[in-house]
């Protein structure tokens, strides 16, 4: 009887090819290579007889439903000789007794995902086929004919491989750095972002053709953008920006992107509640590494939300200065977080190459989906708003104007045009190193210079608005005098708040000011939320002198209206009383926390229990009561988040926690921590962890 060769298992070399791939950290079950670089596979064969041999082999390479050589998601190729990275080949390294060295390289244009890998060959003149197994495909940023490809080993590092990084909160005046664990390597993560491909509405409603267009980053992130947020889909992550978050977490008690994932897989692909910008943001960059695209998180301070696309935002506010919900369509966020992709734009002329936002941040539609991107910044820069996709509302995210309308009882009064307050420290976290890295250069010209007001005006022309930006600042009635309203020091939670307050008199005779000052809680995204503090004051100033006053709301007053990522508005509305013109002053007051002491006792080494001992110092004449530390890291906490409850810590003193992580992986890791108690919530920190 003629028994024909029997394959009884397939050696990835998951070690060697992981090496060579840069994806020896990713946990799982799986081969996962990047296309267009070659890698080597055993398949281990039983023979009967063994002067006799398979020959004439060739690979089938398939991905998703329905696969079609026409769709590029099917491959059927002789084991022969490697060829460059258009076409998929195979080349037969060596044969014998018991096994084939085949090595295999796909096209740098290869749809990603999973792939089922099958053997073919001729034994005795009959055609055997043999199931290999499966392998997970990803973009490569280290090939040159990939459209991902990043030419500076550095920056692949930091946008590819690292699992850990650092997000930006804050105002424009008091910039927080937030640690984030992306762990795009972690155990499941890889099964989690190909499911966040297959739950998406194009696959569900055509596989096979969302699958053949998976080899192009522009189409990925599109979906991604739309995937993690759950607006239009079974995306990720549920978002509000309501006061109180009932029936889930806390946008704030995130330390990173792992956990979130996971609940969202096991769920069965339900939302995750709740999440914000940054964890969006947080959450995006995760699966974009991990996908192989390189991929940043960046923050824009004073972000504009521009809802009429008319590259303007309009605040309204009444004669004490409380700004008004009521009215507000557009609105200025303290801050907002989105990602930059790293692509090629084939879909666009010459010239649009390299980094593009993509905002997975639902804020509007775009193709009938809420999604925002790739938009490139080269555009963002120029004002070429007619460039795909969603230039025209990220250029006003950091170049747009500010109108201030005041709102009497019979009439609505126009302000002076602010050109110069959106768009403020637009920053990133820098190349190998935990600092943070300005990159405003890099979307717009320096403020109110000729250049960035001509990429404006340019912008203004191609939207077809009616009026130019030099149209609108002539609308406002010029005034005489200018306002300034400052913090004598940043406060830290707890403390009383000064602020210092401004009239400088411009005119040639004495004039009296009314001032009107009010605080205001506010969320981080520009919504107006109570008014809790008011003062009324006159002032005379004296011609061509400048006169100061001073505020203070003291912790009483405020604390109850403090909460994690919300911020306090000040302002002073000052009046002319001859001539009833207006100015306001604006200030956002962002509170210092105080930090989490962090300790490592002993020399840190590879799957050998680590201490870490944690400690919070309280800052309040009060019983801090409540208390919860909570740790992770890629690399430190297989299991998820470790989380201690507390015993009270008293006024003046400190609470202790110690913990136990056995690193499971080599080199630069990161613990991030979290503290909260019913004072005071969600205060982070982190420290690196260096395993030889």
């Amino acid at each position: 009887m003629n028994y024909p060769p029997e394959l009884y298992r397939t050696d990835f070399n998951r070690f060697a090819n992981g090496e060579e791939h840069k994806t020896q950290s990713i946990r799982g079950k799986e081969l996962v290579v990047r296309r267009g670089k070659p890698f080597t596979i055993k398949p281990l064969i039983r023979y009967r007889k063994k002067e006799e041999k398979l020959d004439k082999l060739s690979i089938t390479a398939e991905t998703g439903p329905n696969p079609s050589s026409q769709n590029g998601t099917h491959a059927y190729f002789p084991v022969g000789e490697l060829r460059d990275s258009k076409s998929w080949s195979a080349k037969l390294e060596s044969a014998n007794d018991t096994s084939l060295s085949i090595t295999i390289c796909s096209p740098a244009t290869a749809c990603i995902g999973r792939y089922s890998l099958y053997l073919e060959g001729t034994y005795q003149g009959v055609v055997q086929s043999y199931n290999l197994g499966t392998i997970i495909l990803l973009f490569n940023a280290w090939c040159p004919d990939d459209d991902v490809f990043l030419d500076n080993e550095t920056l692949r590092k930091e946008y590819v491989l690292n699992e850990n990084g650092f997000l930006y909160q804050g105002s424009k005046d008091f910039i927080k750095s937030i640690p984030w664990n992306f762990g795009q390597f972690e155990d499941g993560v890889a099964d989690i972002c190909l499911k966040i491909l297959d739950m998406s509405p194009s696959f569900l409603k055509d596989p096979a053709k969302d699958c053949s267009k998976r080899g192009d980053p522009v189409y990925i992130s599109r979906v991604i953008s739309a995937m993690i947020n759950s607006n239009d889909d079974r995306g990720v992550i549920e978002s509000s920006w309501e006061e109180f978050f009932s029936n889930g977490t806390h946008p704030s008690a995130w330390n990173g992107s792992v956990s979130i994932l996971r609940q969202w897989f096991r769920s069965n692909c339900r939302p995750v509640r709740y999440g914000q910008c940054w964890v969006l943001a947080g959450v995006t960059c995760t699966v974009m590494r991990l996908l192989g695209i390189p991929t940043r998180a960046v923050t824009n301070f004073e972000s504009a939300h521009d809802s009429n696309c008319n590259l303007t935002c309009d605040e309204y506010y009444d004669e004490t200065g409380k700004q008004l919900d009521s009215l507000q369509k557009d609105s200025i966020w303290n801050f907002h977080v989105w990602n930059e992709c790293w692509m090629a734009r084939r879909d666009l002329q010459r010239g649009y190459d390299g980094w593009q936002v993509v905002d997975a941040t639902p804020q509007e539609i775009s193709d009938g989906t809420h999604c925002c991107g790739p938009a490139p910044v080269k555009a963002i820069k120029e004002g070429d708003v007619n460039v795909g996709y969603d230039v025209p509302f990220v250029f006003a995210e950091v170049n747009g104007d500010i109108v201030h309308w005041i709102v009497g009882e019979d009439v609505v009064k126009r302000g002076k045009t602010d050109t110069l307050s959106i768009g403020k420290y637009i920053s990133t976290k820098s190349v190998g190193c935990n600092t943070r890295e300005d990159i405003t250069h890099q979307y717009k010209y320096p403020e109110g210079s000729s250049q960035e007001r001509n990429a404006f005006e340019k912008a203004v022309l191609k939207m077809k608005s009616d009026t130019s930006s030099k149209d609108k600042r002539d609308l406002a009635v010029a005034v005489d005098f200018d306002v300034s309203l400052k913090l004598a020091e940043s406060p830290m939670i707890g403390q009383t708040i000064l602020l210092i307050y401004q009239v400088c008199n411009k005119s040639s005779e004495d004039r009296t000011f009314s001032i009107s000052a009010n605080a205001q809680e506010m969320l981080y995204n520009g919504k107006p939320l109570e008014q809790f503090w008011s003062k009324l004051v006159r002032m005379d100033v004296k011609a061509n002198t400048t006169a100061e006053t001073s505020f203070q709301i003291h912790p009483y007053q405020y604390q109850r209206y403090v909460k994690s990522s919300n911020n306090i508005r000040v302002t002073a509305l000052a009046t002319d009383t001859k001539n009833n013109r207006l100015k306001l002053a604006i200030k956002n007051i962002i509170f210092d926390l105080p930090s989490i002491d962090i300790k490592v006792y002993g020399m840190p080494k590879l799957n050998e229990p680590l201490s870490v001992m944690l400690s919070f110092s309280n800052p309040f004449n009060d019983i801090l009561s409540n208390c919860v530390m909570s740790s992770e890291g890629a690399g430190l906490t297989p299991n998820g988040p470790i989380v201690v409850n507390m015993d009270q810590i008293f006024p003046s003193r400190s609470g202790f926690v110690k913990i136990f992580c056995a690193p499971f992986k080599k080199g630069t890791l990161q613990l991030h921590v979290n503290f909260s108690c019913d004072k005071i919530k969600y205060v982070k920190g982190s420290i690196t962890i260096e395993v030889p």
